[in-house]
């Protein structure tokens, strides 16, 4: 029977640096098992978890860049909360001058009613639209 591609042995070589080549003599040491058997492991490895590896660093870099993202838009919320935060406050401050504590608590639970409706309506409208892409 003739030998096939897949029967046929070819070899590999190359240079390791001293440090690599210390670890890798050591490794061999510690698993009693010949170098050319740890060689042939070891890209047998490479081989079987290459698509693997090159996914985990695209999802590293995806990931790097969400956070990249996520920390700008906490840092433009918190620069936008200090500067309602202030004009909340001076507004506050300044009712006890012009007696209109009502009118400032009754604006406030006007503007956070219509905030908690946005949300709502908002959520409704994203949950209906889940909610057909679901159904495809």
């Amino acid at each position: 029977m003739p030998k096939t591609n897949n029967d046929l042995k070819s070899k590999i070589e190359t240079y390791l640096s001293g440090v690599d080549n210390d670890r890798f003599i050591s490794l061999c040491r510690q698993r009693k098992a010949a170098r050319a058997a740890i060689a042939r492991e070891a890209i047998r490895w490479y081989l079987d978890n290459l698509e693997q590896i090159r996914e985990s660093k695209t999802e590293s870099e995806i990931s790097r860049s969400i956070k990249s993202m996520t920390d700008r838009i906490c840092g433009m919320l918190a620069r936008q909360g200090a500067q309602t935060g202030t004009l909340f406050e001076l507004t506050w401050q300044n009712h006890v001058e012009n007696k209109i504590e009502d009118r400032f608590v009754a604006a406030t639970n006007l503007v956070k009613s219509k905030m908690r409706k946005r949300l709502e309506d908002d959520e409704k409208a994203i949950a209906e639209r889940m909610s057909k892409v679901v159904q495809k």
